[in-house]
């Protein structure tokens, strides 16, 4: 299954993209979410570096998930790709388009469950939910952390 998401913000992408560039900054996008703790990072989104963190499914369910970050272009796009989870495929592609006024930030994942954890349905009715909520989290930090100049 494909998810996407977008949000334009009134900041340069060069910033926007810097911003994105040091994984320990998920904290600020998810801070918001008792769900959701940071575990690691390499300290940076470059190929071969890695995030892991631990989140909640259904509320109740800690899964800790590790990812590998595979494409790096700067200022316009990086990704990673899911190498723990319970995921049989995971990836998410971070994209930064320059338009006028700022910049519109824009994630693409493409994310699929194995069959013995529901397959297509479970993903369909609780796991795209999930990634709809926390993608608005995510979006309504963002937007404060600009308005409040942390990304410049």
């Amino acid at each position: 299954m494909q998810l996407r998401f977008e949000q334009t913000i009134d900041v340069p992408r060069k910033a926007v993209f810097a911003f994105h560039e040091n994984p320990e900054h998920l904290r600020l996008l998810h801070q918001s979410r008792a769900d959701f703790r940071l575990l690691h990072s390499d300290g940076s989104v470059r190929p071969g570096n890695t995030v892991w963190f631990e989140t909640l499914i259904a509320g109740i369910l800690p899964i800790v998930l590790g990812f590998e970050f595979t494409w790096y272009e700067p200022p316009f796009r990086f990704g990673e790709r899911l190498i723990h989870g319970p995921f049989q495929r995971f990836t998410h592609l971070h994209e930064f388009e320059e338009v006028a006024g700022g910049c519109c930030v824009r994630d693409i994942l493409d994310v699929a469950l194995p069959l013995q954890y529901g397959g297509e349905l479970t993903m369909r009715r609780l796991i795209a939910p999930a990634f709809e909520r926390a993608f608005s989290l995510r979006a309504h930090a963002l937007t404060q952390l600009a308005q409040d100049g942390h990304i410049a």
